[in-house]
């Protein structure tokens, strides 16, 4: 190379030296300004993540789980716990009502207001010097009516019993409940007899056992609770002897030795 080119090519090598230390530099800051996060970009070379979402930890769906579980098992139990009670209410209102349908009568009387028929109840207590009590019911049936006595405290045997004209058991032997109830003025029968023919208070006898305990329960047909031949505001009496069906004017069958007012029952 001549001298007189020289000068020219130093230029020239500076002039590159200096353009690739510029290029250089710009490389290398383009490399590390090029991996920054900027406006919430994701890193290049990084997969990108779901949002989650902060409102709602994961955590927080095992805990309502846990206590959905919880409030439902508690409400399982204090639902158990109210049947149970209600079961023991239930045995305890079934228990009240066996023991009142062991009262004499009361069984008849509760059907008789579930149906709306009409009824009546006396209860019979003894008359002086004497030790019988007990109680009627009764009941309009298509066919008459039903009377149901159970009496304790008598003499064992057969002792007539009939429903009484007035109802009113004063007296030592009751005797303002008067004669038999006769509305038709007939002779006394037994209960079997045409209700025509018969006093309507002809019942006939009821049997006490061995320990003075004794039930009747029949039809009187041609009866009711209320009415001409209603038994409604009279008396019901259990007598000391057995009624021979045929004597006049009572069959002889004694003194009154229980005596009771019927009156009407509340209809259902």
């Amino acid at each position: 190379m001549s001298r007189h080119h020289e000068p020219f090519a130093l230029g020239a090598l500076r002039a590159g030296t200096i353009a690739s230390a510029i290029l250089l530099t710009l490389g290398i800051s383009g490399c590390d300004t090029g991996g920054d996060v900027r406006d919430g970009a994701q890193p290049l070379g990084q997969a990108a993540q779901p949002e989650r979402e902060l409102d709602e930890p994961a955590a927080d769906i095992d805990i309502g789980a846990r206590s959905t579980e919880e409030g439902t098992a508690a409400r399982n139990e204090a639902a158990a716990r109210t049947d149970s009670s209600q079961a023991d209410d239930a045995d305890s209102a079934i228990g009240s009502d066996a023991g009142a349908s062991d009262e004499p009568g009361s069984t008849e009387l509760a059907a008789a207001g579930a149906t709306g028929a009409a009824s009546a109840a006396a209860v019979l207590t003894p008359t002086e010097g004497k030790q019988a009590s007990g109680n009627a019911s009764f009941i309009e049936m298509e066919d008459g009516l039903q009377v149901v006595v159970t009496m304790a405290g008598l003499e064992p045997g057969q002792h007539g019993i009939h429903v009484h004209e007035n109802g009113d058991c004063s007296g030592p032997a009751a005797e303002a409940a008067g004669d038999h109830f006769n509305p038709q003025d007939v002779e006394h029968g037994a209960p079997s007899d045409d209700p025509a023919q018969r006093h309507a208070g002809d019942l006939g006898n009821i049997s006490a056992d061995a320990s003075g305990e004794a039930e009747l329960s029949i039809v009187a047909e041609g009866m009711t609770v209320q009415g001409e031949r209603g038994v409604a505001g009279k008396a019901i009496i259990v007598h000391a002897d057995e009624d021979d069906l045929s004597s006049q004017p009572s069959g002889e069958s004694g003194d009154p030795v229980a005596c009771g007012v019927i009156e009407v029952s509340a209809r259902g």
